[in-house]
């Protein structure tokens, strides 16, 4: 192969990555954005930063809608980042891409606490979030994962 040949591979070959490179910013105040909008029923504005994958499952009207329909009521008082580690997680459409798992402690009136984990996946040079593998299945499904009977998601029109 050619120097010039090989080059263009590379080229391609990065172009094709789908701009995963990770982003300059601290996942760990991203991650904390992202539950922030969720335990305050900013639904619209979490999806803003939903990946790809996952808002393609989930368009914004039937995930604004869905989620709408058992709204957070137990809002944490205080939240911090426990940890942040390198961890492959697979996304609802069977891939596995590489992500930051930023442990949230999340404390409540009476002293409960407790940790969740956010996945946060670079996609094209800019943190995003990802959805719960059985939520993504849920509204790939077409059904709401917030209704126990799974009722279909609200239409789009």
């Amino acid at each position: 192969m050619t120097r010039a040949a090989v080059v263009a591979a590379l080229v391609l070959a990065c172009a094709a990555c789908g701009g995963a490179s990770a982003p300059s910013g601290d996942p760990g105040p991203f991650a904390m954005s992202v539950l922030d909008r969720i335990v305050h029923n900013r639904y619209g504005d979490a999806w803003d930063d939903l990946h790809p994958v996952d808002r393609k499952a989930a368009p914004r009207s039937e995930y604004v809608g869905c989620e709408g329909r058992s709204p957070v009521i137990a809002v944490p008082r205080t939240v911090e980042v426990v940890s942040v580690r390198d961890e492959s997680v697979g996304l609802g459409d069977g891939t596995f891409v590489d992500s930051k798992a930023v442990a949230l402690r999340l404390g409540f009136a009476g002293g409960y606490r407790l940790v969740h984990t956010v996945h946060v996946v670079a996609s094209h040079g800019k943190w995003t979030w990802i959805l719960p593998g059985w939520r993504f299945r849920e509204y790939r499904a077409d059904r709401c994962p917030t209704d126990a009977g799974s009722s279909p998601a609200p239409s789009s029109a």
